[in-house]
């Protein structure tokens, strides 16, 4: 595995959003190192688990019940997420969110001062993978840098990309 980006005191904050999938803790992995690979002497940053309850595919077959049985759903994984990584020695807080994925990400780092955006790619193939996922649309919109990091079953051929 390669070594994680280089840091410096730049970074407070990072972002991982999470939708449980492997792909997504293979990232929180990822950004757990950079936060735990600053230099002696200077603070780790901060990292933000954020889950999206995505209400906007079909929006009408929603109802408030299912809405909020949702919210609970990514509620839940977010707290067993943060308590996972209790031992570390990074502050690691949680948030959830509701509507389009890629545009709360942004919002979310816009609001919270982020500095660096983590996020798995799931293995899509094709069109799906160029186009239409939350990673490449966080790539083009985010106002700060994006690390995206493949999933532990994602084989990238590089002659098809």
């Amino acid at each position: 595995m390669a070594s994680p980006p280089p840091t410096d005191d730049s970074i407070r904050s990072i972002l991982v959003p999470t939708d449980g999938s492997p792909a997504a803790e293979e990232a929180l992995v990822r950004a757990l190192a950079i936060a735990e690979g600053v230099p002696e002497g200077v603070d780790a940053p901060t990292v933000h688990v954020l889950a999206v309850a995505d209400t906007t595919d079909a929006p009408f077959r929603f109802d408030s019940t299912l809405v909020s049985e949702l919210e609970e759903l990514k509620r839940r994984l977010v707290e067993d997420i943060a308590s996972a990584y209790e031992d570390h020695d990074v502050d690691v807080s949680g948030a959830i969110r509701r509507g389009r994925p890629s545009r709360e990400i942004d919002r979310y780092a816009e609001d919270h001062d982020i500095d660096l955006i983590v996020l798995g790619r799931t293995g899509q193939t094709g069109v799906g993978r160029l186009l239409g996922s939350t990673a490449d649309r966080v790539v083009r919109t985010a106002s700060v840098p994006v690390v995206v990091v493949p999933g532990p079953n994602d084989d990238v051929d590089v002659d098809e990309a």
